[in-house]
């Protein structure tokens, strides 16, 4: 953490960051962090404090990021508006967070320091703090149960990060309270690269943000990439600047990549892999319309066990604050995503082994069955899931997000006959439904089915 920043201030008069919150140098954003060091001994922020940051991506929640990594505490991120306030305060509890620097605006904030709670600090930031690590605690979505509080070593991650082959200006698309959105912010800084901000995360605002500051990296969901092309925002705008764009987080469809492949065919695309538990993987993918891909290398170990990835990870997490440790006791973590391996060691990514549903002995992955109904017309977005069944065990079922209203019967007969001549019979989902809100959460992640 001593060369952060310094290597920043390295940069000097090169743009560092644009969009929300205005334009900054990186000898600005060093100079904005170092008057927040300074603000921190003001407000008695000393090193191990456990300070939550609320606020979307700016310059001044950056720099006060970058701040705090320097002075060695625990940063908290949160998005200004997820979780809501109740599960916020939660979760504050749960780090023992003991400052809250809340963002109203890009320059506006407040600062509210936190009475400590009645139990003892968690062993593994009080470790953390002996250790005089900095460190990042990053809370789940909650989707599935309890959030897990999910504590890494700050200098741990970014170490990972090695030399890019040239900076390039990147939309900042993940929030800072998701690894990815930590990898994408100081993975680019850190290469010397612009940091493009536009919190508004919808097909629109993101396309004007790439014309106006000639992104050309865009690192998305696949849900997200999905919405974009539905939305048909792409063909009113000039994003003749991308060059590069990253997916992970969830399976991507081959409809939907087939797709982006075409409308953008000068841009290359790269599936990501990586978890909040292990940090993101270095990853190849074979070619911009393949689902297949390389991962791990540069100290990330990976095996395919019973069709299952493990991996073994330099940047680890050190725990969970709220859960036991998921690592085995030679350090290598059962991601729970069931893979295929190729005769050439790629893989692909099914999406969670929890996810395959058994009908009558017979796994079927959910990501094939949303393939096709993608296809079938009608259909913006699909979830597919499994339903307990006396007789067979479970059954298919699918949630499906329509582009324009339709007659119920008719589009469950429609897309059953469709099924029904691109699947096997027990791969036809029994029950089909409409969903009347989108079927993705605030990062942009389908819910429920293959997540």
């Amino acid at each position: 953490m001593d060369t952060l920043l310094s290597r920043l201030a390295e940069q000097d008069d090169a743009e560092a960051m644009a969009g929300y919150g205005g334009q900054v140098t990186y000898r600005e954003l060093a100079a904005r962090t170092t008057a927040w060091l300074a603000e921190l001994d003001r407000l008695g922020v000393a090193a191990g404090a456990v300070v939550a940051v609320v606020g979307n991506a700016s310059p001044e929640v950056v720099a006060l990021f970058t701040a705090l990594a320097v002075r060695r505490c625990v940063v908290v991120p949160f998005a200004p508006h997820d979780p809501p306030a109740g599960e916020r305060a939660r979760r504050m509890a749960t780090a023992h967070v003991t400052e809250v620097v809340e963002f109203g605006g890009p320059g506006e904030w407040t600062a509210t320091t936190v009475a400590a709670p009645d139990e003892p600090r968690p062993e593994l930031t009080a470790k953390l703090a002996e250790s005089g690590e900095a460190g990042l605690l990053l809370f789940s979505s909650g989707s599935t149960g309890e959030s897990k509080a999910a504590l890494l070593s700050l200098p741990r991650l970014l170490g990972g990060f090695g030399a890019v082959a040239r900076p390039r200006r990147t939309l900042q698309f993940m929030a800072l309270d998701h690894i990815g959105g930590v990898n994408t912010l100081f993975r680019t800084l850190l290469g010397g690269g612009t940091v493009i901000t536009e919190p508004r995360r919808t097909p629109k605002h993101a396309c004007e943000a790439i014309e106006r500051h000639r992104v050309q990296v865009l690192p998305t969901t696949p849900t997200f990439l999905n919405m974009l092309l539905l939305s048909g925002a792409h063909r009113e705008h000039d994003l003749s600047s991308l060059e590069l764009i990253t997916y992970g987080t969830e399976p991507m469809r081959e409809v939907t990549l087939a797709h982006a492949a075409e409308v953008f065919p000068h841009v290359r695309f790269k599936q990501t892999y990586g978890l909040t538990e292990t940090g993101i993987l270095p990853t190849r993918s074979v070619s911009s319309d393949s689902l297949r891909m390389a991962v791990g290398g540069h100290g990330f170990r990976t095996e395919v066990r019973d069709g299952v990835l493990w991996i073994k990870s330099p940047s680890a997490m050190l725990g969970y604050l709220n859960a036991p440790s998921p690592f085995d006791d030679d350090g290598w973590l059962n991601t729970g995503d069931a893979v295929v391996v190729a005769g050439d060691g790629t893989l692909r990514v099914l999406g969670r082994r929890s996810a395959l549903i058994n009908v009558g002995g017979e796994k079927v992955s959910p990501a094939e069955v949303e393939d096709v109904l993608l296809r079938a017309g009608n259909v913006a977005d699909v979830v597919v899931s499994g339903r307990a069944n006396a007789v067979t065990g479970a059954i298919v079922v699918a949630t499906v997000e329509l582009a324009e209203p339709e007659e119920r019967k008719a589009l469950n007969r429609r897309l059953r006959q469709f099924c029904g001549e691109h699947l096997p019979s027990h791969k036809v989902p029994a029950v089909i439904t409409v969903s009347d809100r989108p079927l993705h959460g605030e990062r942009f992640k389908r819910k429920g089915g293959a997540l």
